[in-house]
């Protein structure tokens, strides 16, 4: 039996794109996203509750989020759940769960006054180093 590694979320960012390019031409862009739920309590107070989530795009997803999103923009995003470890400064070994971006859609709150929404899209056949298209649909 095979298996599935699959994430899904619609947030806002809640800080611009941070932006990095490697050494061998590929950009690399790590966003901080935002979900929020609500729900009641027994006695009825209302919570919000808000989790973040740690997303990295990789060329070309990464150029178009670099151009277009901002702080608050709204996101759809699909991909895959990449656990890391790593050495921090101090030496300590450190773990992060991320969310490797592989679908995003641009829903709102763009660097631009353009009301679209933008489609990226990667798929076994779309590699990473081969160009993707990019569909832009009016609201």
């Amino acid at each position: 039996m095979g298996s599935v590694n699959k994430v899904i979320i619609l947030g806002n960012l809640g800080k611009d794109p941070a932006v990095h390019h490697l050494e061998n031409g590929r950009m690399r862009v790590h966003l901080t996203v935002a979900t929020h739920d609500a729900y009641k309590t027994k006695e009825g107070e209302k919570i919000n509750h808000t989790d973040w989530h740690e997303v990295v795009l990789w060329t070309p997803h990464a150029e178009i989020a670099a151009q277009y999103l901002s702080k608050g923009g709204q996101v759809y995003i699909e991909g895959k759940l990449n656990h890391r470890f790593y050495i921090d400064k101090d030496g300590q070994q450190k773990h992060t769960i991320q969310i490797v971006g592989q679908h995003v859609v641009l829903l709102s709150g763009g660097k631009t006054k353009n009301e679209g929404v933008h489609v990226i899209n990667h798929t076994p056949q779309n590699r990473p180093h081969e160009k993707d298209d990019i569909n832009e649909l009016p609201l």
